[in-house]
């Protein structure tokens, strides 16, 4: 007996051990991954016929581990030959760097192209290495092209120089923040106006009125764009934009908004989202109809303590991905009042959810908790999502031509919505507010009667909200 309690101590302590050990191998793998750093990188891409010969190098890299993001279509990944510091970081299947002092590390892809080359006008997109959870604070990239192209690359970072030898064609380009993708064209087009900010591209000269508004804009930590006029509708590729109008309040949109796309991940989040984001930051009204009024609905309620505290948080999800979700959260926080206004409105088309409140406490139904039953405050109303609350009472619900309809074995109702009516087992009753409303995608009943017509109590305290049956049908 006394040695089977001594084995079972030893093997507690051996476990115990164990799981501190993976406790802090976990912790610190977590660590690793949140963690945030800046580099530099300087990019050699050579255009021969059909591909794009990278060498990318990194400088000023961070002393821990990290992974590498690789351009989808690059091909012949390997350490650059020309690396000094023999790629001693580089792990064995090249996804990533391991923890070292080198601080800097070239690496060598391959980008393909069509047999018969690039063509005029076309943009290749997220061409060149990322790496995880890092921001380049500068590029500078070189391009050669040996197929004497001629012809004219953009890539959004200012242009420092170019020269037209004769094997080769030289251009430079040299600044802060990072750079996805390339532009060429076969007919060179004019610059009509550059400052730190912006390189815009025209067919026209612009009117001196245009340049001086342009140069009066003031976008604090904004980094340089290339805009191209354009007669076709195209979409913008990273820090190169396009354009079917020159005036003053579309570039400002346009080099706003794109800036807003690079430091933030929309990758998931409706198309006004980003819009939506910079107007706050950038004290503007941006965007479309539906984000512009998205906008003033929260200027409108928020006080400047609130406004101050709701700027602070969108400008710590820098870098972050931001999901409708995540906004609702930290607009939730703000407010100090639960909202899911921006969820509502990633599924109600170009219609405007209003800016509604919910009920923290959890919905139990007939001593059963709900998770998917909403309850919102409206003008003074209490409203609970309905379709929820009637498939657990043994309803059925659905949108017909003339309202919305509910029945079950022995009840049917018909809600018109828009008419000062309802319909119950093909009797018709008067009514002076509506009892079911629309908001976003979801219907909702007043309390009052959802009590009166679904024959339920509805019992509160500090903690839950009980919904129960009454004893009789």
């Amino acid at each position: 007996m006394k040695f089977a309690a001594c084995l079972f101590s030893i093997l507690l302590f051996i476990n115990g051990i164990m799981l501190t050990f993976q406790y802090h191998v976990y912790s610190d793998q977590l660590s690793e991954q949140d963690k945030a750093f800046h580099y530099d990188q300087d990019i050699d891409v050579v255009y021969r016929k059909g591909k794009l010969i990278v060498n990318h190098h990194l400088n000023s890299l961070p002393e821990d581990s990290m992974r590498f993001i690789w351009p989808t279509k690059s091909i012949k990944k390997s350490c650059s030959k020309n690396d000094k510091n023999n790629c001693n970081r580089l792990n064995k299947t090249i996804t990533g760097l391991q923890k070292g002092k080198k601080e800097e590390q070239t690496l060598s892809y391959i980008i393909p192209i069509s047999k018969t080359g690039i063509k005029s006008g076309q943009i290749l997109r997220d061409i060149f290495l990322k790496i995880e959870n890092g921001t380049p604070v500068h590029t500078t990239i070189h391009i050669t092209d040996q197929t004497h192209s001629n012809g004219q690359w953009i890539t959004g970072l200012p242009e420092v120089a170019s020269k037209k030898l004769s094997l080769v064609q030289y251009a430079m380009f040299s600044g802060n923040g990072p750079v996805t993708s390339l532009y060429w064209r076969k007919s060179k087009m004019k610059k009509v106006f550059t400052n730190d900010q912006m390189t815009l591209y025209g067919k026209n000269d612009i009117p001196s009125d245009l340049t001086k508004s342009l140069n009066g804009l003031e976008l604090e930590k904004f980094e340089h764009v290339d805009i191209i006029e354009t007669e076709k509708k195209r979409h913008s590729a990273g820090r190169i934009l396009f354009t079917s109008e020159i005036n003053e309040k579309t570039l400002e949109q346009k080099v706003i908004i794109s800036q807003i796309n690079q430091k933030y991940k929309f990758n998931t989040s409706p198309s006004w989202a980003p819009a939506i984001v910079a107007s706050f930051l950038t004290n503007r009204t941006l965007g479309s109809t539906k984000a512009q009024k998205m906008t003033n609905v929260l200027k409108d309620y928020m006080n400047q303590n609130q406004t101050t505290e709701w700027k602070k948080g969108l400008e710590e999800m820098e870098g972050k991905e931001v999901t409708t979700t995540r906004l609702d959260n930290l607009l939730s926080k703000t407010l100090h009042l639960k909202t899911s206004f921006f969820n509502m409105n990633a599924t109600n088309g170009n219609n405007i959810a209003p800016l509604l409140f919910e009920d923290k406490r959890p919905v139990y139904i007939n001593e059963l908790q709900q998770n998917n039953v909403q309850v919102i405050f409206k003008d003074g109303r209490i409203l609970y999502s309905i379709k929820p609350i009637l498939k657990k009472l043994g309803y059925a619900s659905k949108v017909g031509t003339h309202g919305f309809y509910i029945t079950s074995n022995s009840r049917s109702f018909r809600f018109p919505m828009d008419e000062p009516f309802y319909v119950y087992n093909n009797h018709r009753y008067d009514i002076i507010s509506q009892p079911i409303e629309k908001y976003g995608n979801e219907y909702y009943i007043e309390e009052a009667w959802l009590v009166r017509l679904f024959l339920v109590n509805v019992e509160k305290s500090d903690k839950r909200i009980d919904i129960k049956t009454s004893d009789h049908e």
